[in-house]
C-alpha cells in the first residue's frame, strides 16, 4: 500500500466514525435528558460497567465523573459475578454500555442491579435487546458502519460510546454548575492542576507598601528591600492609591528630589488584578501590559504581590 493510498485509508475512518458523531448529536432526546437528571439526583454513586471494547470506554467515562467530583467506578460484569457484585449498592446508578446488547457476561449483573431496584441506563445500538428490555432509560446509538474494512471491529461504536459518555458527564457538570475552582481542588498535581491554580495559591502577602506621604526615598529602600521592582502607594483607608516601578524611578531620577513625596512620580490607576483569577490569565494580563509584577487587590485593597517568574513557575 502506497502513502497516499494509507492517507485515504485513515481519512475514510474518520470521516465514518465523524458522520456517525453527527447522527448521535441528532438523536439525543428526552431519554438522554432524562439520564442526566437521573445521574444529577442519584445520592450514590454511577457504575458503569461493559465488556471487552465497551469496557475500556465504560472505565474511561468513570474517571471523567470522578474526576469532576462525582463518586463514579468502572466495574467488569465478570468480576462482578464473581465476588464484586458487592460494590453495587442501593441509590447508586448503573450505566451499562453494549453494542449489540446482547452480552451475556452483563446477566448477573442486570439481574442482581433489577432485585435491588436499581436504576440502570443502557448504552447500545438494540431497542430489543435484552439490555434494553431490563433498562430504565435506553440510549440508543444511531444505524453505523464500524470503521475497519471488515465492518466488525469495534470502532464507530465505541466511539460514539465515549462521546455520549462525555455528553453525560458534561451536562450533569452544567446542571451542578461545577466550575474552575472546583476542578483544580480535585487536580491538585499534574500539569491539569497547574494550569487551574489562582493567585490566591502562589502570591507573596508580604507587598512593597508606602504612605501617601511617604518620600521617594522612602519608596525606593522599600523598593529595594522586597525585590519585586515597585511599590503601592496606599491612601488613609490603606487602599491602593496608585504605584511607583523601578523604571519610572529611572526615567525620573535626573529632575527629582528625593525627598519630595513619592506620588509626585506615582502612576495613579495601576493594573490590579483578583485572587481567584487563574495564573495563566494573569501572565496574559502582565504581557499585555508590559508588566512583571501585578498587585493582587481586594475591594481596591492590596492582599497579596506576584511576578511573572513565579507565575510561569507555576503554570
Amino acid at each position: 500500500m502506497n502513502r497516499s493510498k494509507i492517507k485515504k485509508v485513515g481519512q475514510e475512518v474518520i470521516n465514518l466514525e465523524s458522520i456517525a458523531l453527527s447522527r448521535l448529536s441528532k438523536s439525543l432526546d428526552k431519554d438522554f435528558v432524562n439520564a442526566v437528571e437521573l445521574i444529577s439526583k442519584q445520592n450514590g454513586k454511577i457504575i458503569i460497567s461493559g465488556v471487552g471494547k465497551s469496557g475500556n470506554i465504560a472505565a474511561k467515562i468513570a474517571a471523567s465523573f470522578t474526576s469532576t467530583g462525582i463518586p463514579a467506578i468502572y466495574l467488569n460484569p465478570v468480576d462482578a459475578s464473581h465476588g464484586d457484585m458487592g460494590i453495587v449498592e442501593i441509590n447508586d446508578v448503573l450505566i451499562i454500555l453494549s453494542n449489540s446488547g446482547e452480552s451475556h457476561e452483563l446477566a448477573d449483573l442486570i439481574n442482581f442491579s433489577k432485585k435491588k431496584k436499581i436504576k440502570i441506563i443502557s448504552i447500545t445500538s438494540s431497542k430489543k435487546s435484552l439490555l434494553s428490555k431490563n433498562s430504565d432509560i435506553n440510549l440508543i446509538l444511531p444505524n453505523h458502519l464500524e470503521a475497519d474494512k471488515l465492518q466488525i471491529i469495534p470502532t464507530t461504536s465505541t466511539t460514539m460510546c465515549l462521546a455520549l459518555g462525555d455528553a453525560l458527564c458534561c451536562s450533569v457538570l452544567s446542571l451542578r454548575k461545577f466550575d474552575k475552582k472546583s476542578f483544580s481542588e480535585l487536580h491538585p498535581g499534574g500539569k491539569i492542576g497547574k494550569k487551574l491554580k489562582t493567585l490566591n495559591e502562589i502570591m507573596d502577602t508580604d507587598i512593597p507598601i508606602i504612605q501617601s506621604n511617604s518620600s521617594i526615598i522612602d519608596a525606593v529602600l522599600i523598593m529595594t528591600e522586597k525585590k519585586y521592582g515597585c511599590v503601592v502607594v496606599l491612601d488613609k483607608s490603606k487602599k491602593i492609591k496608585g504605584i511607583i516601578t523601578d523604571g519610572d524611578l529611572r526615567r525620573s531620577i535626573a529632575n527629582i528630589d528625593m525627598k519630595e513625596k513619592a506620588t509626585s512620580i506615582m502612576k495613579s490607576r495601576p493594573i490590579v488584578a483578583k485572587g481567584d483569577l487563574l495564573i495563566s490569565s494573569a501572565i496574559v494580563l502582565m504581557n499585555k501590559y508590559s508588566i512583571t509584577s501585578l498587585i493582587v487587590a481586594s475591594q481596591n485593597k492590596p492582599i497579596g504581590i506576584v511576578n511573572i517568574k513565579q507565575c510561569l513557575e507555576n503554570d
